[in-house]
């Protein structure tokens, strides 16, 4: 049967619960969990989509649960290339396949209740006979589903391969004024222009540029997206995926790799991830330059008392 528990438990030297869930979120309030059954693993009912169910149904009616790392396992899945994609699909499928198990638990436990009346001395052995259904129907559920969620992450996988190929030659040109020329040949014609001055490059390296969205309502320039003659050139204008910083007039324009969602989702995380570091360093040096302040300040005042009065 499938253990479940409150959050609260054992604690590892850093004050972490041991085998906690691997959201890596510690909530301060009890909450319940749910246990794999081959890997022992404590997971949050909410991060697997179990959150609608009490502690007695876990117990009651789901007879046994095992959690998406050990469904890869058994999957076979090793490739570190699709191994992410693999996991949060199944992660998205295993808690719509769990709630059908249990409701067909339900079920079975009900007519289980009607039977026995009839035949009490059969009950016991019904109740292994549930048991073997639900986990047969439980087991047979995903290996159904196995197929269809390979299939999709090696698609999305060849998918983003392909897209990443595309965009090799490209570049982003970020905050270069747009023109107010009405029509489109004109506009491409002074973007390229412009591109020209600051690339310093030869007309025929520059393949084609077009502006990206729809136009803003604060009246910012859009993206501008550039195809240039080769990939190694794309690489020396955006500085090797770093960025390039060019001043134009009065202002400065960004030269950007063109990466894919995935990617720029990436980069993002990073930033946001380096920014919070930053924070916290700087929170602890102004803490310390504080202490130290203080420190002075006391020994000041101790050393004023130590005068004496003339």
């Amino acid at each position: 049967m499938v253990a479940s528990k409150k959050a609260k438990g054992n604690k590892d030297n850093d004050g972490s619960p041991k085998d906690w869930c691997p959201c890596g979120v510690h909530e301060e309030e009890e909450e319940f969990a749910i246990q794999c059954e081959e890997c022992d693993q404590w997971w949050h009912q909410k991060c697997v989509g179990l959150e609608g169910l009490s502690e007695q149904a876990i117990k009651d009616d789901l007879v046994r649960w095992t959690c998406p790392g050990c469904i890869m396992k058994h999957l076979g899945i090793g490739s570190t290339i699709i191994q992410e994609t693999v996991k949060s699909e199944i992660e998205k499928a295993v808690p719509g396949i769990v709630r059908s198990v249990v409701e067909a638990t339900v079920k079975a436990r009900e007519f289980k209740k009607t039977f026995a009346d009839v035949a009490a001395g059969r009950a016991e052995q019904l109740e292994k006979k549930v048991e073997k259904t639900v986990e047969k129907t439980m087991h047979s559920a995903i290996k159904e589903n196995q197929q269809a969620l390979l299939q999709k992450a090696a698609e999305k996988q060849d998918a983003e391969r392909h897209e990443r190929e595309k965009r090799k030659r490209n570049v982003v040109v970020t905050n270069l004024k747009e023109s107010t020329l009405t029509t489109s040949i004109g506009r491409y014609e002074s973007d390229k222009k412009k591109l020209l001055d600051i690339m310093e490059v030869k007309p025929e390296q520059i393949v084609t540029c077009y502006r990206a969205g729809a136009k803003r309502d604060n009246g910012g320039p859009r993206l501008l997206i550039v195809t240039l003659e080769t990939p190694r050139l794309a690489e020396h204008f955006h500085n090797y995926g770093a960025g390039h910083r060019v001043q134009y007039g009065e202002k400065y324009i960004w030269i950007n790799p063109d990466m894919i969602k995935a990617d720029r989702d990436a980069n993002y995380n990073a930033r946001e991830l380096m920014r919070e570091k930053r924070a916290e360093l700087n929170e602890k040096r102004t803490k310390k330059t504080a202490n130290k302040t203080e420190k002075k300040e006391k020994s000041t005042d101790c050393d004023s008392a130590l005068i004496p009065l003339l």
